[in-house]
């Protein structure tokens, strides 16, 4: 039994690293907390690196986004609108607004779309996060990589 749960729990590895993964679970409803959620860690192919995140929002207004990465190497990172990743201070008030797309009560973070990650350190801690009028809401995950040949 324990064989057959490693081959299909590989297969699923294999097919997310091809399609593209997208950290969301029917089961399991993903929310931001004011106080940090902790989210599904996910594993990438390094070569063509895609990830999505999407959480609910519930009754909440999120009026901006961001996304950033913490690597091994110390750089601290914030994706822009536009899907580049540049050096972020650290403080909330420097954070950009990626504009990530709400459909219903949803968001979907996109956190890289077919990059190439092979030369990077893992595991990357990645954030996402929402404001609304009064507060930042935010949750974070361990991104690993595997590389293919």
């Amino acid at each position: 039994m324990l064989k057959l749960t490693n081959i299909i729990a590989s297969l699923l590895f294999w097919l997310l690293s091809i399609t593209g993964a997208t950290i969301s679970s029917a089961s399991e409803k993903l929310e931001l907390v004011t106080w940090g959620s902790v989210l599904p860690n996910a594993t990438i192919d390094t070569k063509r690196a895609s990830l999505n995140v999407q959480v609910e929002i519930g009754d909440d207004v999120p009026l901006k986004t961001h996304i950033t990465a913490h690597t091994p190497t110390g750089n601290m990172l914030q994706r822009t609108n536009l899907g580049y990743w540049v050096p972020w201070s650290g403080k909330l008030d420097d954070l950009m607004n990626t504009f990530s797309p709400k459909s219903s009560n949803a968001i979907n973070f996109k956190i890289f779309k077919d990059d190439d990650l092979s030369e990077e350190l893992f595991p990357i801690k990645i954030m996402v996060a929402y404001r609304t009028v009064t507060e930042l809401k935010f949750g974070v995950f361990d991104l690993a990589g595997r590389r293919t040949p």
